[in-house]
C-alpha cells in the first residue's frame, strides 16, 4: 500500500473544497429549432397580443400537481390564422408563483403585462390557449421608429439556430414580420 502525507491530503481536501466554493453551479436549457413555416402551420392563430393580466395557480398535469399562470390578453391585430378568436384569449403557461412557492420552467413565455408582442398560439382541447413553440412563438414588441420584433428573454439556446423563426423574426420590422408570417402559412 503507498504512503501519503498529511500535506498532500490538505492540499487536495482544500482545493476540493475552494472548487466547490467558487463555482457556480452548471445549468443549461437547449431546444431543437422551429422553423417558421412550422411554428405558422401549426398554429391556431397568430396575432400581435397586449398581456393584460395574470393569475397563477395549481393544475394537476399528468400525475403531478404543477403551478401554471393563466394570461389574459388583448387581441391587437390578427397576423394570419385568427379568425374567430374575438378580442380577448386565455393564453396558459407552465411555471409561476402562489404564495412563497414558486415554479419556474425554461423556455416558457413569461408575460411583460401591457407590452404588446406578436403570439403563435395553439389551442389545447380545454379550449385554453398557449404558445406554440414556448418561447420561439413569442416576440415582444420594442416601439423605435418602427416597431421590431425581438426574441424573447427567455429564449434558451436553440440548436440549428440559423433554420429558426427566432433567427428569422428577431429585428423585423412588424409589417416585414406580417407579410413573412403570412407566405409561410401557405402550403
Amino acid at each position: 500500500m503507498g504512503s501519503f502525507s498529511r500535506r498532500g491530503l490538505l492540499i487536495g481536501f482544500g482545493s476540493g473544497v475552494a472548487g466547490s466554493l467558487l463555482s457556480a453551479p452548471a445549468s443549461a436549457t437547449v431546444v431543437r429549432s422551429v422553423s417558421l413555416a412550422a411554428l405558422a402551420r401549426g398554429s391556431r392563430g397568430i396575432a400581435v397580443v397586449t398581456p393584460l393580466t395574470s393569475e397563477s395557480h395549481y393544475e394537476d398535469l399528468g400525475r403531478r400537481r404543477r403551478i401554471v399562470t393563466d394570461t389574459r390578453v388583448r387581441i391587437e391585430e390578427s397576423l394570419a390564422k385568427a379568425e374567430g378568436l374575438g378580442t380577448e384569449v386565455l393564453v396558459r403557461t407552465l411555471g409561476g408563483a402562489v404564495g412563497r412557492e414558486g415554479e419556474r420552467v425554461h423556455g416558457q413565455v413569461q408575460w411583460a403585462l401591457s407590452k404588446a408582442c406578436v403570439a403563435f398560439l395553439l389551442q389545447g382541447p380545454d379550449g385554453v390557449f398557449y404558445v406554440n413553440g414556448m418561447s420561439q412563438g413569442h416576440y415582444p414588441i420594442v416601439e423605435r421608429a418602427e416597431r421590431l420584433l425581438t426574441a424573447s428573454p427567455d429564449l434558451p439556446e436553440i440548436m440549428n439556430f440559423d433554420a429558426s423563426a427566432v433567427k428569422v423574426l428577431s429585428g423585423t420590422a412588424l409589417g416585414r414580420a406580417r407579410s413573412l408570417i403570412r407566405a409561410a402559412v401557405q402550403p
